[in-house]
């Protein structure tokens, strides 16, 4: 009896804590395979395949949210409390590609097949399963918050090692080339932007509006995000439709680590880029055991015990 009530007296877990504890293995799998593909190679044709690829990824979450929050009415409470339409990226993706592909990026791209499948799952997902989008933002946004900012900031201090595009420069008062790590205020909304949604927003889809705010504190940012999360109406709810659902969200958020290293290992260089560290590796290696063994022997024939 005294271990029930401790249990039901137990409190549940943050689900930002949930999910970093039960893909932490996954995370880091991911983190290793970005900076390999990026700081191995240092080559911006690699880097804006990644930004492709995951834009798509954004694009389609992203819209799957705003199409649930234009029916509130309908929509899943769990969706309602965790998007946050003033982080959205669509259009800082766009801004970035734009820099590194140009203006007619889009008449010259289009998704792989298996990002096609990632973007179908992600639809099929808001149309049958909602609550499980709640994995996107903690994953994907959160993402942008801390490794995305390690990324950034090496971009932006190794450019002499990471060159831009021919006549180009990183960053500046356009956030050229990194936008989608760089979060402004939102400009004043005009008669283009969308309306507000019950009590969500809708930020405004063109990111040149906002180019020239004032830069918003990225750690604010992710501490109210993550508060955000954590603080979902019901998401502690001891019920066992509650419990079914919240695990759903971990099971996505495992699903998206997945799939976004396979976006990352379709890249074309990526894999070149294991197979030169590989081969790196053991040759580093065969070279530390051969200087080992003859400075083992050198040492061995110059004791005078030695017979």
């Amino acid at each position: 009896m005294a271990t029930t009530a401790s249990t039901a007296s137990r409190t549940p877990q943050l689900l930002t804590e949930e999910l970093r504890a039960k893909t932490k293995g996954l995370h880091g799998k991911l983190d290793r395979l970005v900076q390999l593909g990026l700081f191995t190679v240092l080559d911006y044709r690699i880097y804006r395949q990644l930004l492709l690829g995951f834009y798509y990824v954004y694009k389609t979450f992203e819209e799957e949210y705003e199409n649930h929050l234009k029916k509130v009415s309908q929509i899943h409470p769990w969706v309602l409390h965790a998007y946050a339409p003033e982080l959205r990226r669509t259009e800082a993706f766009e801004a970035d590609l734009a820099y590194f592909y140009g203006e007619d990026w889009k008449q010259n791209v289009s998704p792989s097949k298996s990002l096609q499948q990632y973007m179908e799952h992600i639809r099929d997902i808001g149309k049958h399963h909602p609550e499980k989008l709640v994995a996107f933002p903690a994953t994907m946004y959160l993402g942008i918050f801390f490794g995305g900012q390690i990324v950034r900031s090496k971009i932006v201090k190794a450019t002499s090692f990471f060159p831009s595009p021919p006549n180009k420069k990183l960053g500046g008062e356009h956030d050229g080339g990194i936008a989608i790590f760089t979060f402004r205020e939102k400009a004043p909304p005009s008669s283009s932007s969308p309306s507000s949604l019950g009590n969500v927003t809708i930020s405004s889809n063109n990111y040149n509006d906002n180019q020239k705010g004032k830069k918003k504190d990225p750690i604010k940012l992710r501490n109210e995000l993550k508060t955000q999360l954590n603080s979902i109406p019901g998401l502690d709810d001891t019920s066992e439709k509650a419990i079914k659902e919240r695990q759903a969200i971990v099971d996505e958020a495992r699903e998206i680590f997945a799939r976004n290293m396979d976006l990352i290992t379709e890249v074309d260089g990526v894999s070149k880029v294991w197979t030169r560290w590989i081969i790196r590796f053991f040759l580093y290696l065969a070279i530390a055991v051969a200087l080992y063994q003859f400075l083992t022997k050198e040492s061995s024939f110059g004791n005078p015990l030695h017979l």
